[in-house]
């Protein structure tokens, strides 16, 4: 492994999403691997896990619905998981 990584992972959904359920990507301090469905729910989820890998304490778990608040149209539920990894937690 490169660089330390935060695992995201649609754990599970509800109604409309772009993305299913075991749908996965990886967000390193400067690239990404994979999607979870683009838009403004993955731009806070990248968000989220550069905070994870800055070191902030951040929840492991998070619930998005996918609304007008977000600026999602799709109006289902994804919930993320976010995982830290690197080469330590993989060896």
């Amino acid at each position: 492994m490169r660089e330390p990584a935060v695992w995201v992972t649609v754990a599970s959904t509800q109604g409309s999403v772009p993305r299913d359920a075991g749908t996965w990507m990886a967000v390193f301090g400067a690239d990404c691997v994979g999607t979870i469905g683009g838009g403004h729910v993955e731009f806070q989820a990248i968000a989220h896990a550069r905070a994870c890998l800055a070191g902030t304490p951040v929840d492991l778990q998070r619930r998005f619905a996918l609304g007008p608040s977000l600026g999602q149209c799709c109006g289902g539920v994804m919930h993320l998981r976010f995982e830290r990894v690197d080469a330590a937690s993989v060896a």
